[in-house]
């Protein structure tokens, strides 16, 4: 029979009520999100202004699904055997978050840096490009960290009632998160901070972003108390990154069937998302110079960079309302994926019983929904190559909120589901055993309900999940629990998860690079000196928007995810 992992101490979330625990469980993606978009936002905009070409361009945000495909899953399997005293998740998170942190300072000072130690102007221009894809590169990998954490640290914390409301908080907060990023990032910050934080758009946005990310984490990591790994599940006490990487090959090879079928339709959809994601900022003010736009206006701008980010910031600011709105009330219109009767049933007035009754029949579950939003997302890209105005290519931008926002939330609800039923049957389907131990054991499954009631419980205002019954013949002195626990596989089941979402990335980078390869092979000659800040965009209006073929190639790739979706329905 195999070994169940031993735990000591009880988990627990600061907070009153149930919606500020779940704000604090989930505040540290308010500050990673912050991070992407700010990297998002300005770093295509400021490669192309140190001289990289499109095409390059592209293979350089090979460094996103890179950093993903090789940090999360492995991260993922250190951190579920890790036994800090601290926890398993939150070390990573707050290491991590540090490094993210240095990084972004470096990247936002390269000329800088580089300008201390080189003279030579050509040297110097290739140095400094050197360095800012390395400090990308950097960013990539260490803030993959804190996200495996973050994710993990929720399907850890939460039982199965909970995953869907669980991740619908941590939509939430990545949309508030993007949201403060873009809104931020449309304004002139140099107007309003001066010379403080940098004399630059960007420069200021990478240390705003440092410091969000810093105080997020923080918060999370004070107000989520971990449990302590004692011996992993079969553990002899040895570990290492052979292993690691051992048990991370045998499960992407062995994976359950519905966990799989989530992978897949999660690999389809990020084919499209990831031009949308990295190049819908540059798209946007592209568009508006290119057509919007008269030459002699060119020579008035002193800041290109700054004024690409702000005008892209813009439209994906409204992006980012509509996606907040999306995640604050579409969880309220979707059925959640384990729905379970109750022992009481509140009864609403007379008055608006029958709406309500006639609301809950035509309901979507969480399956159909992801669905729909693919349908939606191909729908709406498919129309970027006909887009000539800033308006018109805002309009389309802001409408991917809505697939965006549950396409954030879906696939990580339906795979809490499929973790901690997999955690709760000893780890692989088909063994109820230890699962009827941890019955007998004497550990409660909270259901909704116990959780709104639980502040009662305690003086402290402190959530307390999964913690052994103290009535139980237990031994109260041993803390030790040798019974499976919720999450317990979470690391690396996200991991895998992670995997199906960077793999569409290397596709999607393949796919940019040919068409710029072939639409954009490199920037157009300046025709003077005055449009030397331009001469890194494709203002000729003749020629198609090499990032519009990207959306539209995007938009057919979400046709296949949605069928995937579809599928779901019907695999056991």
């Amino acid at each position: 029979m195999p070994q169940a992992a031993r735990w000591a101490g009880t988990p627990s979330i600061k907070g009153r009520n149930e919606s500020t625990r779940m704000a604090l469980l989930t505040f540290s993606l308010v500050g990673l999100q912050f991070t992407w978009g700010t990297e998002m936002t300005y770093c295509t905009p400021y490669l192309l202004q140190l001289g990289l070409t499109k095409s390059k361009t592209s293979l350089v945000w090979i460094a996103g699904p890179l950093s993903g495909l090789i940090i999360q899953p492995l991260i993922g399997v250190i951190a579920d055997r890790s036994r800090s005293k601290w926890g398993r998740r939150r070390p990573f998170m707050i290491f991590g978050s540090f490094v993210v942190a240095a990084c972004l300072i470096i990247l936002g000072w390269t000329s800088e840096i580089v300008g201390r130690f080189v003279t030579d102007p050509e040297k110097a221009k290739n140095v400094t490009i050197a360095l800012a894809v390395s400090s990308i590169y950097a960013v990539d990998f260490s803030i993959n960290v804190v996200q495996a954490c973050c994710r993990s640290l929720i399907v850890d914390t939460l039982p199965i009632p909970l995953q869907q409301a669980g991740s619908a908080w941590a939509g939430r907060m990545c949309a508030i998160g993007q949201l403060i990023s873009y809104v931020i990032g449309s304004i002139d910050t140099v107007s309003i901070f001066g010379s403080l934080l940098g004399d630059t758009q960007f420069k200021q946005m990478t240390v705003i972003a440092a410091m969000s990310l810093l105080l997020a984490v923080a918060v999370t990591s004070y107000s989520v108390k971990e449990r302590v790994l004692i011996s992993a599940r079969d553990s002899d006490g040895k570990g290492g990154a052979i292993q690691a990487i051992s048990q991370l090959f045998k499960t992407i090879m062995e994976l359950p069937p519905r966990i799989q079928a989530i992978c897949w339709a999660q690999f389809w959809a990020w084919i499209g998302w990831f031009p949308f994601l990295f190049y819908s900022t540059t798209w946007v003010g592209e568009t508006y110079f290119r057509y919007e736009v008269s030459k002699d206006q060119f020579t008035k701008t002193t800041d290109m960079l700054g004024e690409v980010g702000r005008i892209g910031s813009l439209s994906l600011t409204v992006f980012s309302s509509i996606t907040f709105l999306s995640s604050v009330l579409l969880p309220f219109c979707i059925q959640s994926p384990e729905t379970k009767r109750t022992r009481f049933t509140p009864r609403p007035p007379p008055g608006i019983a029958a709406i309500l009754k006639k609301f809950t029949a035509v309901r979507p579950d969480l399956q159909t929904a992801w669905f729909l939003s693919q349908i939606m997302f191909a729908a709406t890209m498919v129309f970027a190559p006909l887009a000539h105005s800033r308006a018109f290519a805002t309009i389309l931008v802001a409408l991917c909120g809505i697939p965006w926002a549950i396409s954030g939330w879906a696939p990580f609800a339906f795979m809490g589901v499929e973790i901690n039923k997999l955690t709760m049957n000893g780890g692989a389907p088909g063994t109820p055993a230890l699962a009827a131990q941890a019955t007998r054991s004497g550990v409660t499954m909270i259901t909704s309900a116990s959780l709104r009631n639980s502040a009662a419980d305690t003086e402290l205002e402190v959530l307390r999940l999964n913690h052994r019954d103290m009535d139980s013949d237990t031994d109260e002195e041993d803390p030790v629990s040798n019974i499976p626990s919720t999450g317990e596989l979470a690391g690396i089941y996200l991991g895998v998860l992670n995997v199906y979402t960077t793999l569409p990335q290397f596709v999607g980078t393949f796919i940019s690079w040919i068409v710029f390869s072939l639409l954009e092979p490199g920037a157009p000659p300046a025709k003077d000196s005055d449009a030397s800040d331009t001469q890194w965009m494709n203002l000729d209006r003749d020629k198609p928007n090499a990032i519009s073929i990207c959306l539209f190639i995007g938009a057919i790739s979400a046709l296949v995810a949605a069928e995937a979706t579809r599928r779901l329905r019907y695999v056991p």
